[in-house]
């Protein structure tokens, strides 16, 4: 177990009931089952809900290995269902990206999509830099300052990120996304929880190569993700 707030067993429940959705999804998308103009929306839920199992398999405690492969699934049908005003969906697969060691050539594709849509958000970019080769400067705003401008400073920072990022993950992180759809998940009736990982900031800490030791036990912080090497 990775996750200190739910036990395996809720884990359990929740991969397999949303398990259950998926297939359901897919079995009406193969029987013709779904209206035209909805067949979108329904894959776009069904690729929500395995970023959904995926993220509760890393809480459960899952093989890293295991992890890797479904987010490598999730990456293959991204095109399709993707979402520029999914903002955190979207900072979460690129971040994903990162720890888990993705190729330049999948990296270059997710550059194409942001290009093709426009897209220009500061942090995407300075994950994109990781694995892009030509990006030499960060260009573009935050768009949610609000919630991101603590991860700018540690990126802008070269003294103390090491305790800032700590200040962030046992502070901001969570606070800082209130107004988020998953916020305050795990108190819900439903089986609504899959995890409060701040995949970016363990993003950030891996590409900047920030001394993380002391953010082992951290509730929020993905430490064998950050390390991990496939």
């Amino acid at each position: 177990m990775r996750d200190k707030i739910k036990n395996q067993t809720y884990f359990n429940e929740f991969i397999s009931e949303d398990t259950d959705r998926i297939n359901k999804f897919v079995k009406k998308l193969a029987n013709n089952e779904i209206k035209e103009e909805r067949v979108l929306s329904i894959k776009i839920k069904i690729h929500d809900l395995r970023l959904g199992i995926l993220i509760a398999k890393y809480s459960r405690g899952d093989n890293l290995e295991e992890i890797e492969k479904d987010y490598l699934k999730l990456i293959e049908d991204w095109e399709e269902v993707w979402q520029s005003d999914f903002y955190m969906k979207n900072l979460w697969m690129i971040s994903l990206g990162v720890l888990l060691n993705l190729g330049m050539k999948q990296f270059e594709k997710i550059k194409e999509l942001l290009d093709k849509y426009n897209v220009n958000d500061w942090l995407y970019n300075f994950l994109l830099r990781y694995n892009v080769d030509g990006i030499d400067e960060i260009q573009g705003d935050l768009s949610f300052p609000e919630v991101y401008v603590k991860l700018k400073e540690i990126i802008c920072n070269q003294t103390n990120r090491s305790e800032m990022l700590k200040l962030y993950i046992s502070n901001d992180w969570y606070h800082r996304h209130n107004e988020c759809g998953w916020y305050d998940s795990h108190k819900s009736k439903q089986n609504l929880y899959y995890g409060y990982w701040s995949f970016e900031a363990g993003a950030i800490a891996k590409i900047l190569d920030i001394p993380d030791k002391h953010l082992k036990d951290e509730q929020y912080y993905p430490y064998d993700l950050v390390h991990y090497t496939s």
